[in-house]
């Protein structure tokens, strides 16, 4: 089972903004792991941020952040990760500027042996560079995307979760809609 986590914090402003971006690509990711389909990496924050300034939409909530943490199964070795990753990224590439990044978090086996398990951090613009409309992320957005990481992880087990960060978390089903 993989799980959906959308970060929800949108108080922080452009600090967040520009502190998630920089996460994304440089924080704890190993070289050649962060990719973008529409963004350079090396300006990201610039190029987010001018589609802001081109559309006049620089309040509300700056971005939409969330990880997707993949099974053992799915995602069995770093570049398995990185292709479920794009492809992933890929749902929002026509309209939104979108970077990721793959984590590997080591962990024993039961009998010995160790395993690795992925995770993948996104970062999407909530302006869109196509016409600057602000991506709204309610219900029938997320479990659309959600609908397209089944497809992309051909595991039909995931779950939704929110929250600010690991100790705050707040699970959600399709059943309490």
């Amino acid at each position: 089972m993989g799980v959906f986590k959308i970060i929800r914090h949108t108080d922080g402003g452009y600090d967040y903004f520009n502190h998630a971006v920089n996460y994304v690509i440089y924080g704890h990711t190993d070289f050649g792991n962060a990719g973008s389909p529409n963004v350079n990496l090396e300006c990201a924050v610039e190029q987010m941020h001018y589609v802001k300034k081109y559309f006049d939409k620089r309040g509300g909530n700056p971005l939409f952040h969330f990880i997707v943490v993949y099974n053992t199964k799915t995602a069995y070795d770093v570049e398995r990760a990185k292709s479920i990753t794009r492809s992933v990224a890929d749902y929002f590439a026509d309209r939104y500027q979108i970077i990721w990044c793959v984590h590997e978090k080591r962990m024993s086996k039961r009998y010995g042996g160790v395993s690795s398990m992925y995770h993948a951090h996104f970062v999407m613009n909530s302006v869109s560079y196509i016409d600057g409309k602000m991506f709204r992320g309610d219900y029938s957005e997320i479990y659309a995307f959600l609908e397209h990481i089944k497809r992309m992880t051909n595991d039909k087990s995931w779950t939704l979760r929110y929250g600010l960060d690991k100790e705050n978390v707040c699970e959600v089903n399709q059943n309490d809609m």
